[in-house]
């Protein structure tokens, strides 16, 4: 049997995609594995962040507490009103201070799967899509 002449090109053809196709799964391969592991970070960040959160919020509240009891009882009953006045006050300015800055600092931190969004980039950039 003579080789047909056809057989070498599309072999080569065939190969081209095969190695097109692998390609394309590594890359694609990589991207999973990046945003697995960002998906990881992320999901300990919040897990760390809710802990300290509640434990903080415990303690203080705790605190605060025990804090406006001793003043309530500490000063004389005709100015227990006031000194319960007072507390409030303070407790609803500290409140809105820890609002104020949590915020800020949510809105300061980098975006999730920021690491995965560079990299689908590089890929567009380097296939020659628009930026």
């Amino acid at each position: 049997m003579a080789p047909d002449p056809q057989s070498p090109r599309d072999e080569g053809m065939m190969g081209s995609v095969r190695r097109l196709g692998r390609t394309l799964l590594r890359v694609l391969q990589t991207r999973l594995e990046i945003l697995s592991t960002e998906i990881t970070d992320e999901r300990l960040n919040l897990t760390r962040l809710a802990m300290v959160a509640l434990i903080a919020l415990f303690c203080v509240q705790t605190g605060l507490m025990l804090a406006i009891v001793f003043i309530v009882l500490a000063v004389s009953p005709e100015h227990r009103l006031m000194a319960i006045g007072i507390t409030a006050l303070a407790l609803l300015l500290g409140a809105l201070a820890g609002m104020v800055w949590l915020r800020a600092w949510l809105k300061s931190r980098p975006p999730m799967f920021a690491t995965t969004i560079a990299e689908l980039r590089k890929d567009r950039e380097r296939l020659g899509g628009a930026p």
